[in-house]
């Protein structure tokens, strides 16, 4: 362990990021897989965002993202700031789950997974 400050604020920082973008892959497959799913999506980014209508269902995507990502955040801020985490775990975590947002936002993947 080193003996400056403790990692564990700068591994919730970017955990809770991909968290949030995982959020939203999520939440962009499931607009993908059904229609009332993303109106209700959409209704959600309208209770903010000015003119989400005109952007559609990714206002409410941007939603999630935005409280995916704030609250895991403020949880693994709260669990971690004070401890020396040991990256190797963190970072295999975090590259596999921006694999799989990255996945869940691409058209053919949805398209596969979906059987269309």
């Amino acid at each position: 362990m080193s003996a400056g400050k403790p990692n564990g604020a700068a591994v919730a920082a970017f955990l809770s990021a991909m968290i949030g973008l995982l959020t939203m892959g999520m939440v962009h497959t499931g607009t993908a897989a059904s229609s009332s799913f993303s109106a209700w999506v959409l209704s959600v980014g309208k209770l903010w965002i000015p003119n989400a209508q005109g952007i559609g269902p990714y206002s409410g995507k941007e939603t999630f993202l935005l409280v995916g990502w704030i609250l895991s955040w403020a949880v693994l801020h709260m669990l971690l700031r004070k401890r020396e985490v040991k990256l190797a775990f963190p970072v295999v975590v975090f590259v596999v789950g921006m694999a799989l947002a990255t996945l869940l936002v691409y058209t053919p993947f949805i398209d596969f997974i979906l059987g269309k």
